[in-house]
Order: structure tokens, then sequence, then C-alpha cells
């Protein structure tokens, strides 16, 4: 089981089990290069997929995805950390103990909790966008994405100003989310929380500075590249520069700008998120002092390749992920 060194700054510098706390639009680039590029054993609500939301033991699976046939699959454990439901089956499960996940995902701070033990403990991370910019990207995800409970395609054929003043829309989600007020009203008291949450508990990164952002989690958290560090690396390229699944490629509308109508009524709904995003970006800036010792090009110099011939490996071991094709 892996264990937290001594904390800097109240974090910890080595990597126990990781928890993306997916709060925002920004978070599915970030799980795609973990879990694609540096092949980390994942805790999505794809480990459920192909039948394994039937399973009864904790295992690594490896569902089929939606990509050439040529393609290894990913690892991931048959749990759904993305849902209340599967918060509680998971640790039913015994996930924590099980020490088989690199990286969970979910969107449930508070509730997230159940996914681990005093001796199993997690570390939480995440990548913040401006809340107007998220409130936007949200009302036209909602309209093509099929897959998700919430999707509204009535949408389509609402303006975003009716959207921004609709009961539909989002208030102050992230600040609620943080300072667990779902639906109460919110007060300067619960945005102090909120700041001090992030402050005392995430590593944080900017959507605005994908790059640099994701370079930090990487010295951060140590991740450097295991399976095959010359493909890693041009996927890892290809999601940060493209931005991955939050690309809405289908889906390209025009954004509203600060002044604009749409804009000023989503940033009335976001008053205390605003705030929220703007100490986020300080704290950016600052937590840089932590992994300023940390080579840039971390992930590159210490990276080894099972996959190769030889096959190399770091001196603590590796398990090499299943050649398991599409």
């Amino acid at each position: 089981q892996k264990v937290c060194c001594e904390p800097v700054n109240g974090i910890c510098l080595c990597s126990p089990q990781m928890l993306l706390i997916h709060l925002l639009a920004g978070g599915s680039t970030i799980k795609d290069v973990i879990g694609s590029c540096h092949r980390h054993v994942m805790a999505t609500e794809f480990g459920v997929t192909d039948g394994h939301d039937q399973d009864s033991n904790i295992s690594i699976v490896y569902p089929k995805t939606a990509g050439a046939a040529s393609v290894d699959r990913s690892p991931f454990v048959n749990v759904d950390t993305t849902t209340i439901e599967g918060i509680q089956r998971a640790k039913r499960m015994g996930f924590a103990n099980s020490g088989l996940a690199d990286c969970a995902v979910t969107p449930f701070l508070y509730e997230a909790n159940d996914l681990f033990t005093a001796t199993a403990k997690g570390r939480l991370f995440s990548l913040f966008r401006h809340p107007v910019e998220r409130a936007v990207s949200m009302f036209y995800y909602l309209q093509i994405a099929t897959w998700e409970p919430t999707y509204r395609p009535e949408l389509q054929r609402w303006s975003l100003e009716e959207y921004a003043k609709s009961s539909v829309v989002e208030n102050n989600w992230m600040t609620r989310q943080l300072a667990s007020v779902p639906t109460e009203a919110l007060d300067e008291s619960h945005l102090r929380i909120a700041m001090d949450v992030v402050r005392k508990k995430f590593v944080v990164g900017i959507m605005k500075k994908m790059e640099e952002s994701m370079g930090r989690f990487e010295k951060f958290f140590r991740w450097t590249y295991r399976v095959n560090p010359t493909n890693q690396e041009v996927c890892r390229s290809r999601l940060v520069t493209s931005g991955g699944s939050n690309s809405n490629s289908k889906n390209k509308k025009e954004k509203p700008k600060a002044g604009d109508v749409s804009w000023e009524l989503l940033a009335e709904q976001n008053v205390y998120d605003i705030q929220l995003y703007q100490y986020i970006e300080t704290l950016f800036e600052e937590q840089e002092a932590l992994v300023s010792s940390v080579a840039d090009e971390f992930r590159l110099d210490e990276a080894t390749c099972c996959k190769c011939e030889p096959p190399t490996y770091p001196f603590e071991g590796f398990e090499c992920p299943r050649a398991v094709q599409n």
C-alpha cells in the first residue's frame, strides 16, 4: 500500500492514491492524459462497462474502448466512483485497501471520503475554469451529451441569454460543492469554507494554462512514463494541445465576452464562484514552489519502457499493462 511522505506546506510530495475531483469542464482532458497516456489504473464510470457492474470481487479490468482495433485497452478498476451509489459499492468491495487504483475520479468531494481509510489515504487535485466560461460550456454540452442523465435536448432551441435567466442554470456550483451547500442560500462564510478547503486539500490546475497545469500534476505526483515513452509523449501532446474530451468539436458555438448581456447574467449566478476562481488563480502561482526543484521534463527524464525490447523497469518495480486490443 502506498503511503504519504512528510508534507511540505501541508501537501505530500510523494504519491498516495490520487483523487481527481472532477468539478469543472477541463477535468476530462486531465483524466484522458492520466489514463490513456500515462496508463495509470483508473477508477471512473468506464470501469463498470462491459458488464463489470455485476462483478462481486474488486479487480483490474480492460473494458472495450471506442478506439481502433489495434489500440491497447486501458486498465480500470471495476467500480464507478462518479456516482454516490458507485462510491458505496466501491466501499463495500474494499476499494481503498485493495490498492488497485492509481487515480479515482469523482465530482463528489465529501462522499468520496468513503473511498479511503486511515491507512489508505488519497490526495485531491482538480483543474479549474472561469465560472462563466464553464457555464457557457455546460449550456452547449447539455445539448449534445446523450450519455448524461442531465442531457437536455430542448436547450438546442434556447438562446444562451434564455438559459442564463432560467431555473435550469447552475448557481455558484463550485462553491456549493466545496462548502457542501447544495440548495441553501449562500453567504460569505460559505465562500471562506470553499477557499479553505481548496487551500488545505487541493493541488490546483487552471484550464487556460493546460500545459503548465499538466506539468504541475506530473511533477507533484512524480508521474513518469513506464510503458512506451515515445508513444506516451505523442498521446499527451495531442490531448493537451487539442483539449481532448473537452474540445466538443461537433458543437462549436460563439462564446460571449465580458460585458455581453449573457456573460453578465451568468456572472450574477456565479458571484461567489468568480471570487473563488480568482483565489485559485493566486493559489496556482503559490503552489509552483511545491515543485520548483523538480525538472520540467521529469516525466521523460525518469522514464522506463516495459513494452520495449528489451524492456526496462523502474527500481521499485512496475506491472506493465496487459496488451488487450479492441
